[in-house]
């Protein structure tokens, strides 16, 4: 029986440290953050981590490689870490949640992990209604979308008005993601359980990342490790390296060619021309842009579609189906023996590499994945244009 968990790790700190020691069987009672509420017996077969790749899901730069979050991992207790292509990672949350548990579900995971802030909420009932759309839902959604609220708004306005409180529910960033898993499982179809925990303390990543300098004693010593290696290679990231090469896309772009770019619509395009040449800087060019109807987030996203070039119509038709490929990471001895079963009894094709990924949306993944990776290189002081080649880290 596999236990998977969906991250981004951006970076792994001592909350997720204490989730994956407790799937493993090894709670530590000296964390300062608490995962309770599990009534499950941890007789896993091995965790496999579903990773975010270089570019997160709120349209950032993770604050270092993919790669490097892999080693954290792993030195937290992974078994086996797995990609979340960049073109499920650097998305809303639903997409975001379905691309994960489609793999998950694909490689045979049978139960998925997942820390919140209130487990005792009907998350169930929320998981429902964001799965299956009742038309109750629908007609609310239509009707706050009508008034200029931004999607995530309306949503957050329906839930309330079927089961009130839920607002207040999705103040918490944990509570949203866990019940979207739990509505791309019930909407997928997939037999995978799901254990909840409650996560106390105040331990977040945004803190971490807002101050990596203070910050960073609050990590694991490995993942600390980690973080001052990159720090000393010039490799944490800084978004704000990409504006010259945004303010260049706007000098030779119009309306009409940045319609054609996936995510790209609803006159969104208006504002960033309208606001580009007055912005000091990616930060305040977002800020300019943000309205009722268009979160920072949101914003994000599509400057990094722009900036990848990503077709609209190319898009929708590799994302139609299932996720065209799991690969690898990174693996352990122990992950190396859960490879060997997958490859087998796996229903999606495991790759290393991503030349290996095969028909249109395997191709498509694996070339937006490696200009992903490519322009993921450009917000660091120290740019290796090879590093998407590395191999799959192996450990001992």
């Amino acid at each position: 029986m596999l236990t998977g968990i969906i991250a981004e790790f951006n970076p792994l700190h001592e909350g997720h440290e204490s989730l994956i020691r407790f799937v493993n069987g090894r709670p530590d009672s000296e964390s300062p953050v608490r995962f309770l509420g599990s009534r499950f017996g941890f007789d896993s077969d091995g965790l496999v981590l579903i990773l975010s790749t270089n570019f997160t899901q709120r349209g950032l730069p993770s604050v270092v490689s993919k790669f490097d979050r892999s080693l954290m991992a792993v030195c937290a207790g992974a078994d086996l870490v797995i990609e979340l292509p960049f073109l499920y990672a650097c998305s809303a949350g639903s997409d975001f949640a379905r691309g994960a548990v489609n793999i998950a579900g694909r490689i045979g995971v049978s139960r998925i992990a997942f820390g919140m802030e209130d487990t005792t909420f009907d998350a169930e009932t929320l998981a429902g209604v964001l799965a299956y759309e009742p038309e109750t839902y629908r007609e609310i959604l239509r009707r706050e979308m009508s008034r200029g609220a931004s999607y995530p708004k309306a949503v957050s306005i329906a839930l309330e008005e079927i089961l009130p409180g839920s607002r207040e529910f999705f103040t918490r960033p944990n509570n949203m993601l866990a019940v979207s898993y739990m509505a791309a499982i019930k909407r997928e179809g997939y037999n995978m359980s799901v254990i909840p925990f409650r996560r106390e303390g105040v331990v977040t990543s945004r803190a971490i990342r807002e101050n990596i300098a203070v910050n960073k004693k609050m990590l694991p010593e490995y993942s600390r490790r980690v973080i001052e290696t990159c720090e000393r290679e010039g490799r944490i990231s800084d978004a704000g390296k990409l504006w010259p090469v945004l303010q260049g896309i706007f000098i030779r772009s119009g309306a009409e060619d940045l319609r054609g770019i996936y995510g790209v619509d609803e006159g969104i395009e208006g504002l960033f021309l309208k606001h580009w040449r007055e912005s000091n800087g990616l930060e305040d060019f977002i800020g300019r842009c943000v309205c009722a109807r268009y979160t920072r987030s949101h914003i994000r996203r599509r400057l990094i579609y722009i900036l990848l070039g990503l077709r609209r119509d190319d898009v929708i038709e590799a994302m139609k189906d299932e996720v065209p490929y799991a690969r690898v990471l990174a693996f352990t001895e122990k992950g190396r023996m859960i490879l060997k079963h997958l490859r087998k009894s796996s229903h999606i094709p495991i790759i290393t590499r991503l030349k290996d990924a095969e028909g249109f949306a395997g191709k498509f993944f694996a070339e937006t994945e490696y200009r992903a990776s490519q322009l993921y290189e450009l917000t660091v002081s120290k740019p290796d244009m090879t590093r998407e080649s590395h191999k799959v880290l192996q450990f001992p």
